[in-house]
């Protein structure tokens, strides 16, 4: 049990990512499903469910409506987002979170994004004043990795399973400089032509095997697909906590929520030319690129926390959130 604000708060954990591959995903869908259901069962026992992982706050809210529990609890799901998917199983899909989002049993939803809360407020017509917009953050472990050692000098970095544009990525770094490596870490990407020599693709690096890739790497480059999908957030603020530099391509949630462009990061839109430009720039200027990542793990350190999270979360759930307010 710990106390945090005042509040005493028992927090139960069951990992999920143990791996990847079809069977892998099955028994981590399984767990979403059947470990909330001991938790909605005994609701009588909280005053809080907060739900880091969001598919345990929604199934939790999934099982209380079903079976018509006493509402009883104040229920936030962490990290929300929402992937659209196509055929009868996006049908189902969307189906179901309406159900579980309209539900009076789950109170707040934390988002990372002002435009993603109003397009979700839109696409399951919802009150803004459900929203939580605050930004995600991540425990500072930079002393633990920054002396660590990898096989490769000189390189940029981009990592990353799902909402990556990697192939506009692989197509602007074909006219960098061949000395000029970059590494992409993804077992999900599936390139469409074959690589530059200057383009490494690894599937091997995940967890906490990326951590030392990520502390020496020059820049991390994170080119986003979707630019409404809330993503990327941990790979951003890790890089930043880590004193990199990082390039980040808009429109994006994390350019809305994170960087100041130029100060302690860089935005650049998906343009072939303008991205060469920019990254090249970068690249040749040793100060320029040390001085914005100085002030990134500065950033990192006064706003972007896990600490600062949670206590910007706390406060307003106790407080009310600002999203709604001023709106009839």
């Amino acid at each position: 049990m710990q106390e945090v604000f005042g509040e005493a708060f028992d927090v139960r954990s069951k990992i999920c990512n143990g791996g990847h591959g079809k069977w892998n995903n099955m028994k981590r869908y399984f767990t979403y499903f059947i470990y909330p259901f001991h938790f909605a069962h005994h609701c009588q026992s909280f005053n809080y469910v907060i739900g880091w992982q969001q598919f345990f706050a929604l199934f939790y809210a999934f099982y209380c409506r079903l079976l018509q529990k006493e509402k009883c609890n104040a229920v936030v799901v962490v990290n929300f987002t929402y992937k659209k998917k196509s055929g009868w199983m996006g049908y189902w899909y969307k189906k179901w979170m309406v159900f579980c989002l309209q539900s009076k049993y789950l109170d707040y939803i934390h988002v990372p994004s002002w435009n993603y809360a109003e397009l979700c407020a839109q696409e399951f017509h919802l009150p803004k004043s459900k929203f939580i917009v605050t930004h995600f953050g991540l425990p500072d472990t930079y002393s633990k990795w920054k002396d660590s050692k990898v096989e490769y000098n000189n390189y940029s970095f981009s990592i990353g399973r799902s909402n990556r544009d990697f192939e506009f990525l692989v197509d602007a770094w074909r006219k960098m400089p061949e000395d000029e490596i970059l590494v992409i870490a993804s077992d999900t990407f599936h390139p469409k032509a074959a690589f530059p020599p200057n383009v490494i693709h690894r599937k091997d690096i995940t967890g906490d095997r990326q951590f030392p890739y990520i502390a020496n790497c020059k820049m991390m480059i994170i080119p986003i697909l979707d630019g409404t999908i809330c993503s990327g957030d941990t790979v951003l603020l890790k890089a930043m906590s880590y004193e990199k530099l990082v390039v980040v391509t808009v429109p994006s949630t994390l350019g809305e929520m994170y960087i100041e462009d130029g100060v302690d990061g860089v935005l650049v839109e998906k343009d072939n030319i303008k991205f060469q430009s920019v990254v090249s720039r970068l690249l040749m200027d040793n100060k320029t690129r040390l001085c914005i990542a100085q002030r990134a793990r500065i950033k990192y350190l006064d706003s972007f926390s896990r600490f600062s999270m949670g206590k910007s979360i706390t406060n307003q759930i106790k407080n009310g959130t600002d999203f709604g307010k001023g709106e009839s």
